[in-house]
């Protein structure tokens, strides 16, 4: 598929009227229990690899997905167009096969189950989040009645929660303990993430140097697509 046709897809994906995921890879066909990895890929990073392997880890996880999400809750959009971005992460299925690639239009991770549930039924999704996902799936502000909207989202889904950016993975579990949490912590997962990856961004890949060692933060065949592409102003 080309690069204008990943647009097109993409585009009408953001543009749809309720919420809806879509495959753009063309692996196996998903079945049982896949640990779903949603983020905005820009660039996607080792980090993120470390994740998704992190996922395939956990009991009765047969299968792990990148999904990049089209719309997010926090931020605009900026740094690689969406199709590039989708490029990229073709790249990394290209290198590790157990990845599965997916698109959403939904930005909120309950909102990502019930468009996983539509377009795949009969597939169980666990989401991978760090710390500041986790944080934010339990903030108020994100909902009409929180709780409605946690029950629904825990009955179908859990969630493999790890260590990310300053947040230990002693700060994770400590978190998972609090009275609020406590009625779903049974179905939520706390997996370290290895130091190496933990503190990586694409914030800083995006921002190094073109002679920086942030290069190593990226797999080959992502490294190589963004100098094909002369993505990000300088190379990484």
């Amino acid at each position: 598929m080309t690069l204008a046709e990943h647009a097109i897809r993409l585009a009408t994906l953001h543009d749809h009227a309720g919420f809806t995921a879509t495959r753009f890879d063309g692996g196996a066909p998903l079945g049982g229990r896949v640990a779903v990895l949603p983020s905005a890929f820009n660039p996607p990073t080792l980090a993120h690899v470390g994740l998704l392997q992190l996922g395939l880890e956990v009991q009765g996880v047969g299968r792990a997905a990148a999904m990049l999400t089209t719309n997010n809750v926090d931020k605009g959009l900026f740094g690689a167009p969406l199709a590039h971005r989708m490029g990229m992460l073709l790249a990394i299925h290209e290198e590790h096969d157990a990845i599965a690639v997916l698109g959403s239009n939904a930005a909120r991770l309950m909102d990502q189950g019930l468009a996983l549930d539509a377009a795949f039924p009969g597939v169980g999704f666990d989401f991978i989040v760090g710390f500041d996902t986790l944080v934010r799936l339990f903030d108020p502000k994100y909902y009409d009645n929180m709780n409605v909207a946690l029950d629904q989202f825990f009955s179908r889904h859990r969630v493999i929660a790890t260590n990310r950016a300053q947040a230990t993975i002693n700060a994770v579990r400590d978190y998972v303990r609090e009275a609020v949490i406590q009625p779903y912590a049974g179905r939520i997962i706390v997996r370290e993430l290895d130091h190496r990856w933990a503190s990586l961004s694409s914030t800083s890949v995006r921002d190094a140097p073109g002679d920086s060692g942030e290069s190593e933060a990226l797999t080959p065949a992502v490294r190589n697509y963004i100098a094909r592409h002369a993505l990000y102003a300088a190379p990484v």
